[in-house]
């Protein structure tokens, strides 16, 4: 199964009234100071070199479909991790964003869209709604097929100026040797900024999907995207954690392709 999002039909480039300053109520963002959670352990650079690369123009598709998540839970801890559009106002992120092992249920969850390192391009939205599969809720724990979320924000119709991302529910002879790539907000590089990287992917399993590229803590929720030759972009998985020889997406299998599918035109 497979869904499209007719990118075609956007601009290239944001338009000038798109722009925003960072939310300021709460802070868009923390300082440098290190404060707020962070899963680094969960998270690693394969091999000898760091291959991640800063993203310095947001506007261009599909950096302005992608977001930096400040999450707020329950033992107020500012978190961070990665969400990306796959409708009008609905994203895709990572179940334990919203609901973590460690730091419990989130709290207020804000969105900044196309966010480089200083303002959002795509604004600054708020959470309004979720959802995820209760076996996330009954186990939540590293290697869990379940680790897949839908978040609902304010604005109705974000998607429709910055496009969404496609996605698909894949047999496992599709994903042999595939390219893909991955996006997010490393916090172990510059802070709130984003970077993408290229990999391929290694092995699959009902539920997961184990590539080579290179991850960081707050990457978390970003979106696993198969490239093919003929420039075609479509989310396969979501990161989500790492291992000793490569990092993981949680697979878009058919449960996550129901959810998003059921909540996409939210």
């Amino acid at each position: 199964m497979e869904a499209t999002n007719g990118g075609a039909l956007f601009e290239d480039i944001l338009r000038t009234d798109l722009r925003s300053a960072p939310w300021k109520e709460p802070d868009a963002v923390g300082d440098d100071s290190g404060t707020g959670y962070i899963d680094t352990e969960l998270q690693n650079v394969i091999g000898g070199s760091d291959e991640r690369t800063l993203i310095n123009d947001t506007s261009r598709i599909p950096a302005r479909s992608i977001g930096l998540l400040k999450i707020i839970p329950g033992d107020g801890i500012a978190r961070y991790g990665t969400a990306w559009l796959i409708g009008p106002r609905t994203l895709a992120t990572a179940a334990h964003n919203l609901f973590h092992p460690e730091a419990g249920e989130t709290r207020r969850l804000d969105v900044g869209l196309a966010y480089d390192g200083r303002s959002a391009r795509g604004g600054w939205h708020h959470v309004i709604d979720n959802a995820f599969d209760q076996g996330w809720r009954r186990a939540p724990s590293e290697g869990s097929p379940f680790d897949y979320a839908v978040i609902k924000i304010a604005n109705p119709e974000i998607g429709n100026k910055l496009g969404w991302f496609g996605f698909a529910d894949y047999e496992d002879v599709k994903f042999g040797n595939m390219a893909v790539n991955i996006f997010g907000y490393p916090m172990d590089l510059r802070r709130f900024h984003m970077y993408g990287v290229r990999g391929r992917v290694l092995d699959v399993d009902g539920g997961r999907i184990f590539y080579n590229c290179d991850a960081g803590g707050g990457m978390s929720g970003g979106p696993v995207i198969a490239r093919f030759p003929d420039g075609q972009r479509i989310a396969v998985g979501i990161h989500v954690a790492g291992g000793l020889h490569s990092n993981v997406g949680t697979r878009i299998n058919d449960a996550a392709f129901q959810l998003f599918e059921t909540h996409r035109d939210w």
